[in-house]
C-alpha cells in the first residue's frame, strides 16, 4: 500500500474519530398549550444566548391527555392553566426539581411545596366595565354581579373554559361549595348573552353595547390596547380588580414543570431558571401584559394603569387572593356538576 494511501485513511479515521467525540447539539424539548407567538420568541433568545435548542410541540387543546399518551415525548411541560400540572402530579407525570437557583429566586407562595412545578406569570380574573355606562363606585365584588342591578347587562364566556372553571373552583374552596352554587346560578341568570367566544369578545360585547360589565383576564386589555383592530374595544372599557376589601381578586397563573420521562434534567433546569430570570419575566410583563412573579420589576405601562379608579389599587398593584392549587383541583368536578345542571352555557 503507497504510503499516500496510508496517509490518506489515516485522516480519515481521525476524521471520523472527531466526529464520535464530539457533543451533539444540546436542546430541550418542550409541550405547551400556550400561544406559539406569545413564546417562540423567548425560546429563540434562550437558543441564542445558550446554543441550547428549545424543540417546543404547542398544542391548543388536550395538554394533559397528550403528555399522558406521550410522555417521552418532552423534558418540560408549560402551560397557560398551573392547575393543570397539579393534576399532571398527581398521575405521576412530573419529578420534581433540584436547582438551588430555582429554590433561591421563587417566592413560596408560586411554587409547589414540593417543588413539583412553578408558577412563571400570572394574571386577574377580572372584571372589565364599559367607561360610559358603569361607574367605578358600582362596583366591589364577584358576588355582587348576581344582584339585580345586573340583570341583563353580564358577559362571560364558556363556563367550562380552564379560565373560568378555576374562577369557579377557587371561589368554592374559599367561600364554600353551596355559595358559589348560588353565585354561579346568580352569574347565569344575569347574562346578557349566552356564554360564548374568547375573553376580548366579551370586551367587544361591551364595545356594541350588549353588556355592560364581563369577567376577562386583565392581560387582554394590553393585547387588545395594542392590536390595532381590537384597539377601540379596549378604549371602550376599564378594569376593575373585584374583592380588594374582601380577601382579593382571583388570579391565574401560568406554570412550568419537568416531567417524570426527562432524562435531560441537567439542561432543561437551566431553561426553567431562565424563566424565572429577569429578561423572561420582563418579556412576560411588557410582551405579554402578564404580571412577573418578582415583585421587584416594574409593571408595563398598561398594567400600571389598571384598576387606577380604585383607591386600594397603586399603580396597577393589587391585593391576590391566593388558593392551593390542590383545593381548585378538588372542587372541579362538582363545578361542572353544576354548569351541566342549570345548562350555564345555554341562556
Amino acid at each position: 500500500m503507497s504510503k499516500r494511501i496510508i496517509t490518506g485513511v489515516l485522516i480519515l479515521v481521525q476524521i471520523v474519530l472527531i466526529l464520535s467525540c464530539s457533543t451533539p447539539p444540546k436542546e430541550v424539548r418542550v409541550i405547551t398549550d400556550r400561544t406559539e407567538s406569545h413564546l417562540t420568541p423567548l425560546m429563540e433568545y434562550y437558543t441564542k444566548k445558550t446554543g441550547t435548542k428549545i424543540n417546543a410541540v404547542f398544542v391548543e387543546k388536550g395538554l394533559l391527555p397528550r403528555l399522558e399518551a406521550r410522555p417521552q415525548e418532552a423534558d418540560i411541560v408549560i402551560t397557560s392553566t398551573i392547575n393543570l400540572l397539579e393534576t399532571a402530579r398527581s398521575k405521576d407525570l412530573l419529578q420534581a426539581f433540584t436547582s438551588s437557583r430555582l429554590k433561591q429566586k421563587l417566592p413560596a407562595s408560586f411554587r409547589d411545596p414540593e417543588n413539583y412545578y412553578f408558577t412563571t406569570s400570572y394574571r386577574a380574573r377580572a372584571i372589565y366595565y364599559s367607561k360610559d355606562r358603569v361607574k367605578a363606585e358600582e362596583l366591589s365584588t364577584y358576588e355582587d354581579l348576581t344582584s339585580p342591578k345586573w340583570k341583563g347587562r353580564v358577559c362571560i364566556r364558556s363556563g367550562y373554559h380552564e379560565y373560568n372553571l378555576c374562577l369557579f373552583s377557587q371561589m368554592a374552596a374559599t367561600m364554600g361549595f353551596e355559595k358559589t352554587r348560588s353565585f354561579v346560578e346568580g352569574l347565569h341568570a344575569n347574562l346578557a348573552l349566552p356564554p360564548k367566544d374568547n375573553d376580548r369578545a366579551q370586551v367587544r360585547a361591551i364595545y356594541e353595547g350588549k353588556c355592560d360589565v364581563a369577567i376577562v383576564n386583565s392581560y387582554y386589555m394590553g393585547i387588545m390596547l395594542s392590536t390595532e383592530d381590537q384597539r377601540d374595544w379596549g378604549l371602550s372599557a376599564k378594569v376593575f380588580f373585584p374583592n380588594q376589601n374582601d380577601g382579593g381578586t382571583y388570579i391565574l397563573q401560568s406554570g412550568a414543570a419537568l416531567t417524570k420521562a426527562t432524562e435531560n434534567k441537567k439542561e432543561a433546569e437551566k431553561f426553567l431558571e431562565f424563566l424565572v430570570d429577569d429578561y423572561a419575566q420582563q418579556y412576560m410583563g411588557n410582551t405579554l401584559y402578564e404580571y412577573p412573579i418578582n415583585d421587584k420589576l416594574p409593571l408595563s405601562d398598561v398594567n400600571k394603569s389598571l384598576g387606577d379608579e380604585q383607591k386600594e389599587v397603586v399603580d396597577g398593584k393589587f391585593k391576590i387572593h391566593f388558593v392551593p392549587l390542590k383545593e381548585i383541583e378538588k372542587y372541579r368536578p362538582e363545578i361542572i356538576k353544576v354548569l351541566d345542571e342549570i345548562n350555564f352555557d345555554n341562556k
